[in-house]
């Protein structure tokens, strides 16, 4: 049973270091998120994330490292979340989508018949079986380059040259 009191001991010490930390630099955390996310709401979560799963850690980094330790980690949870926005927004200005031109579920099918139509007869086989695995399989373009045996620079031109077809075609 020792190993379990101590274990309890550790999850005390870091609840209570966790504690004390948030207490002591919250508004600073928050501070340096908001700069990098300009959203207060991402912000708050970013620094609040990176809090709890200081909670998961079994051993904290020493007393006088660990403000550098959770400051880097926001830093980081922000640029994390910057990326994975900048994808979603890129996302959808390579094929945004009409809201008020979709107003049933039928005409979503049509228009998703027609996208697939597009791809199976207008791209090249290559270009659309790197396009089916990176948007169907979502692999990433050292995966897909591994497998077709191309470079990563020729996944690239693939997808680039099938979004640029797609968006001449759907968003003249």
């Amino acid at each position: 049973m020792p190993k379990r009191d101590e274990k309890v001991v550790k999850m005390n010490t870091t609840q209570t270091t966790v504690a004390e930390l948030y207490r002591l630099h919250y508004d600073d955390l928050l501070r340096r998120a908001r700069i990098l996310l300009h959203d207060d709401e991402d912000a708050r979560d970013a620094v609040s994330d990176v809090l709890a799963r200081l909670m998961d850690i079994d051993l904290l980094p020493r007393e006088d490292k660990l403000l550098a330790y959770v400051r880097s980690s926001v830093r980081f949870e922000c640029l994390n979340r910057l990326k994975r926005m900048k994808l979603q927004e890129r996302m959808r200005r390579a094929l945004p989508l009409d809201d008020e031109s979709i107003g049933t579920h039928d005409e979503e099918e049509e228009h998703y018949r027609q996208y697939q139509t597009f791809i199976q007869t207008e791209l090249t086989p290559q270009t659309r079986r790197v396009f089916n695995m990176h948007y169907g399989e979502r692999l990433k373009y050292r995966e897909i380059a591994e497998q077709i045996g191309i470079s990563e620079a020729a996944v690239y031109k693939h997808l680039s040259q099938a979004i640029t077809k797609l968006k001449n075609r759907f968003n003249p």
